[in-house]
């Protein structure tokens, strides 16, 4: 009896437990939809069966085979955005089929009868051409982006039939544009010619206006080192579509690389160089003691260098300001070596304090004309004007007479 009570009892518990259980599963349930897709051809009927369908969502996948209705039930979470994609040797998809916050619903996913496309590229001299870039494109999209071997071919990968643009290009050559149409196996040649433009390589100071002109030394490797004119413009011939990674300096500036792309047209390129970073400090050689060392700060442009840190023997006692100037008091003669940061660059200035005035800098000297006043036999005279101040005299009794 007490063990018929103990197995009704669990049985009870299992019971609770498993009917606890549902609700979580139902709910996983829940958080799947069935996509119904049916696979047509490009009349809009059913390719039947045996065509793989993957779908692909962010963080999963599935994969199904139509059935002879050309359809597959596709479980995906619901609200999810899913694509849908083709892998089959008769029929192909160029872009995956796209479904947005996907729920239970019905789709038709078009397909098409699948094509390939060997392009050959050759050059004028009827050479083939290895790493030419050869992309196909519909729609304003490309569907195939690859370069050629050493055969100077490539063969797509599985394509939908129909009319396809043909892009051709590499460094040195003009592009080739065309359109062709993938049947089955398709092969085709393309050639592509070289050509050449006139590069100008303008260098300047922007931070003048207008900008002014550089003399500088640019070097465009593989091509030539050239030397701007006054005007700051050198050019020279280069192989069209080509990228170059040029350089650029010049005396009191720092050295500059900028990537210049060269299309099919002459083109000038502007590069604007930057002075090298300096701090200037003006400051009186002596000053006396008591007197403050009065110093100005200015950058590479002379402009004045705020907020600059000003430090004696690496304690800070201050920063110049907005005008770039700062003030040192002294109290006793020395030397007193300054040194001002700006955060990038710093730069010392030392400064004697002499207790007497007689140690400052001298006074300018008396000019010529000065020293020769102040020559003769008497104070502030010289011949000259002793005879001028006896034929004043003589005028002067004259008269009187």
């Amino acid at each position: 009896m007490g063990s018929t009570r103990v197995s009704a009892a669990l049985c009870i518990v299992l019971l609770v437990g498993g009917i606890a259980t549902l609700p979580a599963a139902v709910a996983a349930q829940q958080d799947q939809v069935t996509v119904t897709a049916t696979v047509v051809d490009q009349n809009g009927r059913s390719v039947g069966s045996g065509v793989d369908v993957t779908a692909s969502w962010d963080g999963g996948s599935t994969n199904e085979t139509t059935k002879s209705s050309g359809q597959v039930l596709l479980d995906v979470p619901r609200g999810a955005n899913v694509s849908i994609q083709i892998a089959d040797d008769r029929y192909v998809r160029n872009i995956p089929y796209p479904i947005t916050d996907a729920s239970a619903e019905s789709v038709e996913v078009p397909v098409a009868e699948s094509g390939t496309a060997t392009v050959t590229v050759r050059d004028g001299a009827n050479e083939t051409v290895e790493d030419a870039r050869v992309r196909l494109y519909r729609s304003g999209r490309y569907v195939t982006d690859q370069l050629t071997g050493p055969d100077g071919t490539v063969t797509t990968p599985a394509l939908e039939e129909g009319s396809y643009g043909v892009r051709v290009e590499k460094a040195g050559f003009y592009d080739n544009r065309s359109r062709i149409d993938v049947d089955g196996q398709t092969n085709i040649t393309q050639t592509i010619e070289r050509g050449e433009v006139l590069l100008t390589i303008a260098v300047e100071d922007d931070y003048f206006d207008p900008p002014e002109a550089l003399d500088s030394a640019v070097e465009i490797p593989d091509v030539a080192t050239l030397q701007t004119g006054s005007d700051g413009d050198a050019s020279t011939t280069v192989p069209v579509n080509t990228r170059y990674d040029i350089a650029v300096t010049s005396d009191g500036y720092d050295r500059t690389r900028q990537t210049v792309r060269v299309g099919e047209q002459d083109m000038t390129a502007t590069v604007s160089l930057d002075r090298t970073d300096r701090l200037d400090i003006d400051a009186r050689e002596r000053v006396l003691a008591g007197n403050p060392i009065a110093i100005e700060v200015t950058d590479e442009y002379g402009d004045a260098v705020g907020n600059a840190t000003v430090a004696r023997d690496g304690e800070q006692v201050g920063t110049t300001d907005g005008d770039g100037e700062f003030e040192y008091p002294t109290e006793s003669a020395g030397s007193v070596t300054l040194t001002v940061d700006d955060g990038d660059i710093e730069e010392t200035v030392s400064v004697d304090v002499v207790s007497d005035s007689d140690d400052l800098e001298p006074t300018a000297s008396p000019t010529a004309t000065e020293t020769a006043t102040s020559s003769g036999s008497g104070p502030g005279f010289t011949p000259v004007t002793v005879v001028a101040a006896l034929a004043l005299l003589s005028l002067v009794a004259y008269r009187r007479r």
